[in-house]
């Protein structure tokens, strides 16, 4: 049956993969699950395989062609919308401050750290975790901006995506938000609509409003990709580009959402 696999890597561009395969295996605890040099490419896990997304650095580079050359150049420095989870939030912080990490905890919850980039990613602890430890365990949600959760929610469940309710930190009194996640142990996606009330700083606002509408970095593995493809048309689903053979090894397609942000799907020629 042709459906959606896994959500297996987001992404996040550099400017030089050395220096930030150093940090992020290094101080923040990486290890790396694949690595292909000659496309200036690296994928990094909290553990070496799992169900979880990979965390995949990209130097930009001309040869991948003008458009996705200036793409990857303009995501360089940004907040990436790329949360990892761990069971002990307070003693994570206080490791990776303790290692140069510019780390910044917002509440008993959540975090955030800078990478050498510039590049903002986060931090969440479990929820009534059984044990507490420390480091990060897992790469457990992407947030994407959208107008309209409730809509984008409807595209994410007819893609086969399961809607799954996780308490509010930042909003109102016991309000929550929904994550959508293609299996319990896979990494979330969480769509959200800026709103000006939630923002301190209005220049953030402008700046996460400005994210709707791009190329998310979000590759998803699916098996059957033509015949996805097809029950993908037919439910009205817009394609960036259609499903192709590339030459890393890979059959793959992009889609928009509702707010034409942008999703790869790919599977592996076999």
């Amino acid at each position: 049956m042709a459906k959606l696999q896994r959500l297996s890597e987001v992404s996040v561009y550099t400017r030089n993969l050395k220096l930030a395969k150093e940090f992020y295996t290094k101080k923040i605890g990486l290890k790396v699950r694949e690595e292909d040099r000659k496309m200036g490419y690296l994928s990094l896990g909290a553990t070496k395989g799992g169900e979880d997304a990979g965390l995949d650095l990209w130097q930009p580079d001309p040869k991948w062609g003008q458009e996705f050359y200036d793409q990857g150049t303009k995501s360089i420095g940004i907040v990436t919308g790329i949360g990892f989870q761990t069971s002990n939030l307070e003693k994570t912080v206080e490791q990776l401050a303790g290692r140069g990490v510019k780390v910044e905890k917002d509440s008993d919850t959540f975090a955030r750290f800078w990478d050498t980039d510039g590049n903002v990613l986060f931090i969440n602890q479990e929820l009534r975790p059984k044990v507490k430890r420390t480091g990060i365990q897992s790469v457990s949600f992407v947030t994407v901006a959208v107008r309209d959760e409730q809509k984008a929610g409807a595209f994410f469940k007819a893609l086969g995506f399961k809607g799954r309710k996780v308490p509010g930190e930042s909003r109102a009194e016991g309000s929550s938000f929904t994550v959508y996640q293609l299996g319990p142990k896979g990494t979330a996606i969480m769509p959200f609509t800026p709103n000006r009330e939630m923002y301190d700083d209005p220049a953030e606002f402008d700046s996460d409003t400005a994210h709707i509408g791009e190329e998310t970095g979000i590759g998803i593995e699916v098996n059957e990709i033509y015949k996805l493809q097809d029950a993908l048309l037919a439910k009205g689903v817009e394609f960036k580009t259609k499903a192709e053979a590339r030459d890393w090894g890979s059959i793959a397609a992009r889609i928009y959402d509702p707010d034409r942000n942008a999703y790869m799907f790919y599977e592996m020629k076999k």
